[in-house]
């Protein structure tokens, strides 16, 4: 949003991820997939995003919370740098303008 100024009404985590690419590569960094466990943890946290609201028996370990929780706090961290950064470029071109 903070690029194109538009609400991505996107819940697929793997198109969100491809589409975010374009704005820093960083992203890859978060679920990378070179492994059978990266893989099933990547598809674990799509699944949870609509399984934990509806499905009551879907169950999600601790051990698997330990291990996603630094992804989601490296995902977060880094949408807020480039989003930051993208604001910041925002404030430069409208003073800029002004001159």
């Amino acid at each position: 949003m903070t690029y194109t100024q538009q609400n991505s009404k996107q819940h697929n985590l793997t198109k969100l991820l491809n589409s975010v690419k374009a704005y820093s590569n960083e992203f890859s960094k978060v679920f990378p997939q070179n492994t059978p466990e990266e893989k099933r943890l990547f598809e674990l946290i799509k699944a949870a995003y609509v399984n934990g609201r509806y499905d009551p028996d879907f169950v999600v370990t601790k051990e698997d919370i330990d291990a996603l929780v630094p992804k989601v706090e490296l995902l977060r961290d880094i949408t807020k740098q480039i989003c930051e950064e993208r604001i910041k470029e925002y404030g430069y071109l409208n003073n800029e303008t002004k001159i």
